[in-house]
């Protein structure tokens, strides 16, 4: 379920992409914050919650499509590029931006970006319901 048109995309002014990578990405991006929400919104309605929080769920699906656009990854797998490699005597050694220890650490799939957009709405609430 795309809960994000392109040119909603467009009037938040994150980076510009065209619409043919807007909509191989979307799906994906609405399934990944879909994980991160517990499904809040396949159980709600979007459209008619409070504005301040569809806002900022809309917003953050933008920033995982372009958090996905930017590092060229839809899934774990393509994520996770090795950080170093070697073609005959060259050799080639990226440090991490996860750990000063050079080890080398899975970066997420799941946009930092988006999760801080979601907080402070309820949404990545893991507490237990007693309703």
């Amino acid at each position: 379920m795309a809960y994000l048109t392109f040119e909603e995309y467009k009037d938040f002014g994150y980076e510009e992409i065209e619409q043919d990578d807007f909509t191989k990405l979307i799906t994906k991006a609405c399934d990944f914050i879909d994980i991160q929400t517990r499904d809040f919104y396949q159980k709600n309605d979007l459209e008619t919650d409070i504005e301040y929080r569809k806002k900022k769920f809309k917003k953050a699906i933008a920033l995982q499509v372009e958090y996905m656009y930017q590092s060229d990854s839809t899934s774990t797998h393509e994520a996770n590029t090795p950080q170093s490699w070697s073609i005959g005597r060259t050799s080639v050694s990226e440090a991490s931006r996860y750990s000063n220890t050079g080890k080398n650490e899975a970066p997420s799939i799941i946009s930092d970006d988006a999760i801080a957009m979601l907080s402070g709405t309820g949404l990545l609430y893991r507490g237990v319901s007693y309703g």
